[in-house]
Order: structure tokens, then sequence, then C-alpha cells
């Protein structure tokens, strides 16, 4: 054989043996980077242009500390890909005090933030308030009753709803009630005590030496005063013989006084008045920012977990401005019913905190700005199907299931995903009233916390919330159809804001959703799940 063609051979393999060996490229790691980390900002309206550098696509969301949605940061979008130009908007500060909030840019595992510290405006009027302290056991109390089973015929009668005792039981006397006079500086302030209908107990008395003995499932009404409202409560408290270490009390500031049977998670407070955890040891002070509240309007404080004892009260009262409700007759009948027997109603959220940072926790995000997957309805005509229809949305090698849906007697459908058109991404339509989007279930978790991104669908404002049902109707649903958490909020109509609903008595395996009673559109959906226990 010519030793010159065996060369050449060997030539050609050793070349064939060197491409076979020579590594291939990895694909880049996804990375989001921005020019500014930090915006100091003055009290008035700045523009500030960020440069986002990335290779990927992305999200934003605007939080405060506590992550939870603000409405003074604005973004001119609400999702991006790759470079581009930000601008981020910080609104004029109205009030004396400096704010913070973080603008997150995030793909999946990976994230960039921003962090924004706006200036107190100088200028501003600070709000007058009335204070008023009241301490219950400082004496001077001589007509408050002081022990558990206090004869209710001898206080005085509520305006209404009150019933005396007369030897019977509050199950005979349905929502029980009389009020206590505190004599300060020569005004003479009502204090409500109140059983739950069914209570065969009082439960709630002052306590001499430690202050207002609040029993479980009791109700204290803070005073009503005539053209102001309840803005802010300082509640300090008396220690418990309870283990400090392991002791739960879990206090807050109630619409109404509910019935004994009506499960605690769906007692609606006052924004602001949620249940904190209020600890066994003495002298601790617990501070709840009220807002949406009227004037001339009792409010309750309650334990729903373990009773309190109350030394210490300090109301803050502000001037009516005439935007508020009034807050309407108590339910009828609250109770609601079990959506799902047999699981347990608490994904074990602790108040305040937030659900998607628990170690347990189940993140999710589904973004709708990109095609949509076979099976969803993508038109605002489709035809009505009784109980929605069955999406699946592919992630992470998963099928989750979603439910667009309308009331029972919807001609047409009008949830749907619509899809990107002539470079506008896509979203999800809640286009018109009483429209649904139920939202995957996961085996062993319940739905603790939904973020919901919105764009802009039509000039309509916006108002959304998280209910236990479809409805059968096309009517508002009853307050007790709302998960507590999911009440409506109204949503801005022009878009780019992020609107966050953390939910609590949840239940393991339950289908909830996303309810439009004046339209709405989303972008992107976060959903977090945490296991029960």
């Amino acid at each position: 054989m010519n030793i010159k063609y065996l060369f050449t051979l060997a030539a050609v393999g050793a070349m064939l043996v060197a491409c076979e060996e020579k590594p291939q490229p990895k694909p880049e790691d996804p990375y989001i980077e921005v020019s500014q980390d930090k915006i100091s900002a003055t009290w008035e309206e700045t523009v500030n242009e960020i440069n986002v550098h990335s290779n990927c696509k992305w999200n934003i969301s605007k939080t405060d500390a506590d992550g939870v949605a603000v409405d003074w940061v604005k973004c001119n979008v609400t999702s991006g890909s790759g470079d581009m130009a930000l601008q981020i908007k910080v609104s004029k500060n109205d009030f004396d005090v400096e704010r913070t909030a973080t603008v997150t840019l995030f793909s999946e595992g990976v994230k960039a933030f921003i962090d924004i510290t706006q200036g107190a405006n100088p200028n501003a009027s600070k709000p007058k308030f009335l204070e008023l302290a009241f301490e219950f056991a400082a004496g001077g109390l001589d007509s408050w009753p002081t022990t558990k089973e206090f004869d209710w015929s001898s206080l005085k009668n509520c305006d209404s709803g009150c019933a005396t005792d007369n030897g019977g039981t509050a199950t005979e006397n349905s929502h029980r009630r009389a009020q206590v006079t505190y004599t300060l500086e020569g005004t003479g302030y009502d204090f409500t005590l109140a059983d739950p209908n069914g209570a065969e107990k009082h439960n709630i008395y002052l306590d001499p030496a430690k202050g207002v003995y609040l029993g479980t499932l009791r109700f204290f009404g803070i005073p009503a005063i005539a053209g102001k409202k309840i803005v802010k409560v300082e509640m300090m408290n008396s220690a418990s013989n309870k283990n400090p270490e392991t002791f739960t009390r879990l206090v807050g500031v109630a619409k109404w006084v509910f019935h004994k049977d009506v499960p605690v998670e769906q007692f609606q407070y006052v924004d602001g008045g949620e249940p904190q955890n209020q600890a066994a040891t003495d002298g601790v002070v617990y501070t709840y920012e009220l807002s949406g509240t009227a004037p001339n309007t009792v409010y309750w404080i309650n334990a729903t977990i373990n009773a309190s004892i109350i030394r210490s009260l300090k109301l803050y009262y502000a001037d009516a401005d005439g935007s508020e409700e009034p807050l309407g007759a108590e339910p009828a009948d609250p109770k609601p019913a079990d959506p799902d027997p047999g699981t347990d109603p608490d994904p074990g959220t602790e108040p305040g905190t937030d659900p998607a940072t628990d170690p347990n926790a189940v993140n999710l995000s589904f973004p709708f700005t990109g095609e949509p997957f076979e099976g969803w309805p993508t038109a605002a005509k489709y035809t009505h199907v009784e109980g929605g229809i069955e999406c699946k949305y592919p992630l992470d090698g998963k099928d989750y299931i979603f439910v667009p849906a309308d009331c029972g007697t919807a001609s047409a459908g009008q949830a749907f995903w619509q899809p990107p058109v002539e470079g506008a991404a896509g979203y999800f339509a809640l286009n018109a009233q009483y429209r649904y989007l139920g939202l995957p279930t996961l085996e062993g978790y319940a739905l603790a916390k939904v973020v919901c991104h919105n764009v802009k669908l039509t000039t309509t404002v916006p108002k959304v919330g998280i209910t236990t049902l479809i409805n059968e109707t096309a009517a508002h649903p009853a307050e007790s159809a709302y998960v507590t958490g999911g009440q409506l909020q109204t949503w801005n109509p022009d878009g780019g804001e992020t609107y966050t609903y953390i939910l609590s008595g949840t239940a393991a395996n339950t289908r909830y959703y996303i309810y439009a009673y004046a339209k709405g559109a989303i972008a992107l959906l976060e959903l977090t799940y945490l296991p029960v226990k």
C-alpha cells in the first residue's frame, strides 16, 4: 500500500478524533444586571432611568419591606427581555415620613434588586389626632363587672342589638352586649362588652389587678366618636400564667361580633387590624394601623386563640373626610360552608410574615405574556361551560390545572388567554364582570399568597378578589365567599401595577378563584402554597 496514502488516512483520522473531542460551548447561565441598585429620591416626583442588561426574559414587582405591593413606585413596563432602559417613576411623597420600596426584576432562579428611599415631605401637614389613653388596671372603674359570671342585667343596654341576661344564656339572648363607661378628664366614653351568639359564658370582665380579661372569641367594643374614625390602636397586654415560649394568643380588630361557630379564619377584620400573636409576657405594646374605618362606628377587639388581658389602650381618632362608607349591618348568618370537609383549614402562616419566605413554601410563577397553550380559550365569546374549562399550564415538567369560568347565568365566557398581537404581549383577560380564573390545587398544600401583575384592558376600574366558589348568578358574591385576605382590591386601570393577596384559612387540595367584580387583565401570576399541618 502506498505509504503516502497511509499517512493521509492517519492525518484524517486524527482530525476526526480532534473534532469529536472538541468541547461544545455550554449555554450561558441566565443573568439580570442593573446599572444602579439604589435610588435616593427627594419628596418630589422623580423619574429615574436604569439600564438593564440581561440574556433572559424577566418580570417586575414593586414591594415594601414586608413584601406588600406599593403604588407610589411605577415602572414603564411590567416585564422585558434582554437589554433595555427601564424608567422608574417615584411619585410625590405627601407625608412627613421617609418611605422605602424595592423594585425586583426576576426570572427563574435569578433576580436583581433596586432599593428606593424617598425623603419626607417637609411641607406636609401633620395629621391632627384625638388621642385617648385608657388604663384598665388603675382603679376607678367600680361599675365594671369583675367576674366572668356577672349579672348582665345590671349593665347599661346598648342603643340596639342588646339583650339583658334575665337569668338565661347567651344562646337565648342572641349577640348579647352591653356598655360600660370609662370617665376620662370629665368625659364618659362607652366601651362595649359582647358575647357572640351561641356563647354559654361571658368570659369578658375587668380584672382590677391586670386589666380587661378578654376571653377566647369574646369582643371588646372600642368607643365610637361622632365625626371621627379610629385609625390607630396601641394595646399593652398583661402577663399570662402560660409559658411565653409556647403560648399563642391571637388578638385583632374585627368589624363585627361573630357567631361562636363561625371558623376563625372567616372573621372579617379592619384593614391593618388583622390578628397579632401577643406574647404571654407583661407590658408589651402592640400597634394596629387601621384604614378604611368609618366615623361613628364601633369596632371590636377580639381574641381568637386563647384569652387576652388588656392592661391599657391608646386610641387615635382622625377627622372623617367624607370618603368612608358606613360599615353596614352585621351578616345575618355569616357561617360559611366548609369548602373541603376533612382537611386542615390552616396553612400555618404566622401573622405579619410573607408566606413566600417560608422554607417549606412552593412558589410558582405563571406568565401569560406568550402564546396560549393548547386547550385554553382565546376569545371573549367562547361558549359558556358549567363550572368552567379545565386548562393545562405546563411548568417545569408538570401540568397545572387552571379553570377559566363565569357565573351560571352568563351567556358567554369572557375569561380567556389573549395571545400576543402586533408586538404587544399577551395576558389573561377577565373581560367582563363576574368572571373567574380557578387556580391550581396542590396535593397536601394550601394556597397562601396570590400576586397579580396587571395590564391595561379597558378604562373600567378593575375590582378583583379571591373567592371560594363560582357564583350561580350574575351577582356579587356574599362576604363569606371571599377567602380571608382575598377581599376585593381596586386595580389601576392603566396597568403596570402589582397586587398582593396574603391568604389565611385556606385548605389543602382545594381550588380557589380569582374573581373580577369589574374586569381585569393579568400579565404574570405568582402563587405560593404552604403544606398543611
